[in-house]
């Protein structure tokens, strides 16, 4: 009987190897990485916490603020409102302590920190 030359048994590993590598790296993923990852790239987090958002705003402001206003993004703490106009600006700045402290424990977990105003259209 022929014994395998040294080299061959060693090729022979390293080849089974790279196979049960590559076999391996093609397993199915579980299916809430998958639902994760499609939630992170489509932004439905985003839409949900946006009307997480809108609720707290209108709350918090109430309804004559929140019909003239609208809720933009969180951004490092530091949530974006658009106004209709600079007099609305200036009705929610006398108001934006009160505000804020409402948001903040309406929403403990976001980190809100300062609320900033700015004119612009409101859709």
């Amino acid at each position: 009987m022929l014994e395998p030359h040294p080299d061959d048994l060693q090729d022979f590993e390293r080849r089974s190897h790279a196979q049960r590598g590559w076999f391996y790296a093609r397993q199915p993923k579980p299916i809430a990485d998958v639902i994760a990852q499609l939630v992170q790239r489509r932004g439905y987090a985003q839409v949900r916490t946006a009307g997480e958002w809108n609720e707290a705003w209108r709350n918090a402001a109430g309804e004559h603020f929140a019909a003239v206003t609208e809720v933009g993004q969180l951004r490092r703490g530091v949530l974006e409102v658009t106004a209709a106009n600079s007099l609305v600006v200036q009705e929610l700045g006398f108001e934006k302590e009160r505000i804020l402290a409402h948001l903040q424990a309406t929403r403990p977990d976001a980190g809100l920190r300062q609320i900033r105003f700015r004119v612009g259209r409101i859709g």
